[in-house]
């Protein structure tokens, strides 16, 4: 079986990193997705918009990659873009929605 590809790329508006993700959020490149966060994090932004609108599969791992980069943020500093119930279902289900700010495009999440 062929590794997971994820292709992420990283857009500075002003103090606000937005990180659009396109593919499959699995166990196997959770980590991967966990590791782009942690370095982007480390660069201070004020605010992190992680843009999952070509995101394929989204799973718990990718949840717990957001709940650690919530933790490690202030307060409504994360917001996820997400227009489809593959990214926003889990995060509804879960709960995370009412954490982190979940926005049908980078410019709402970026207000």
């Amino acid at each position: 079986m062929p590794a997971t590809e994820l292709a992420v790329t990283l857009d500075w508006r002003g103090g606000a990193a937005v990180l659009a993700v396109a593919g499959e959020i699995d166990l196997v490149s959770a980590p991967e997705f966990g590791e782009v966060v942690d370095v982007v994090l480390a660069r201070g932004p004020e605010k992190l918009v992680v843009d999952l609108r070509e995101v394929t599969f989204f799973c718990s791992a990718g949840l717990q990659v957001l709940a650690a980069a919530h933790r490690k943020l202030a307060e409504r500093a994360l917001c996820v873009v997400s227009d489809s119930p593959v990214t926003s279902g889990p995060l509804r289900t879960t709960g995370l929605d009412t954490w982190i700010g979940v926005h049908p495009t980078v410019d709402e999440a970026l207000r």
